[in-house]
């Protein structure tokens, strides 16, 4: 429940889409915890489907739009045992298996190894460009969560120590505001995350020029009443 995945047309042009839900999750999910889930996380269950949902998509020839905000995958010792970093590397490898054309947009948030198996470039040969928007936040992780990660035992040992945490504090606060500098919209697009920031009353445009594009010259098509995924979608 945490992914939507579906098939839309494009001027007229079949495309499957992905995309993160945001919010809270439905009571019970995800099934191999007792914590709730949180929208933009993906559990066992969304990598599974999105899995799928990709392989299919290879199977009928449809190009692949992905709408990402995500904030990465559940982990911990439980996230460990419900496979979900095998999961993950089984998206990547679907992708790279999958032989369609596919285009990226970081709506928000695109953090840590979300990013790229939600269709990011580092991690899909297929990916024909990437986009990003005036919210688009790319970096490994956020930059408290990786300041607390880097000098949480150095300030308890300080602490202990008796000596003064001001110093350690200002390293810190440098080390979250670098993080967010270099994870802005601007930034992404000077360094190659997004290849263009495209305002989001243009973004349709875009989206009708690569659904052109990918039908212009096809290696091959299915033909529509050899397609699964749609057969499978209505049920």
């Amino acid at each position: 429940p945490e992914v939507y995945t579906g098939l839309v047309k494009l001027d007229g042009m079949l495309v499957g889409v992905i995309g993160n839900r945001q919010g809270l999750l439905p009571k019970g999910y995800p099934e191999y915890a007792d914590y709730p889930g949180i929208g933009g996380k993906l559990y066992r269950q969304g990598l599974i489907k999105m899995n799928e949902f990709v392989t299919h998509c290879g199977r009928d020839r449809v190009p692949v739009i992905w709408f990402q905000d995500t904030s990465g995958i559940d982990v911990g010792d439980i996230a460990e045992k419900a496979e979900l970093l095998g999961l993950g590397q089984s998206l990547i490898y679907s992708i790279e298996s999958t032989d369609v054309p596919m285009l990226l947009v970081v709506l928000r948030k695109g953090s840590a190894a979300a990013h790229y198996i939600m269709g990011g470039p580092t991690a899909n040969r297929h990916n024909a460009f990437t986009l990003g928007t005036a919210a688009t936040e790319i970096y490994v992780m956020h930059g408290e969560t990786a300041a607390v990660a880097s000098y949480a035992r150095r300030a308890v040992k300080d602490k202990d120590t008796g000596k003064p945490l001001e110093p350690l504090a200002a390293t810190m606060n440098e080390m979250a505001q670098k993080y967010y500098d270099t994870s802005r919209p601007k930034y992404c697009a000077q360094h190659g995350f997004v290849d263009e920031v495209v305002d989001l009353k243009a973004l349709r445009g875009y989206l009708k020029v690569f659904a052109g594009a990918a039908y212009q010259n096809p290696k091959s098509i299915c033909a529509r009443h050899q397609m699964l995924l749609p057969r499978i979608i209505r049920g």
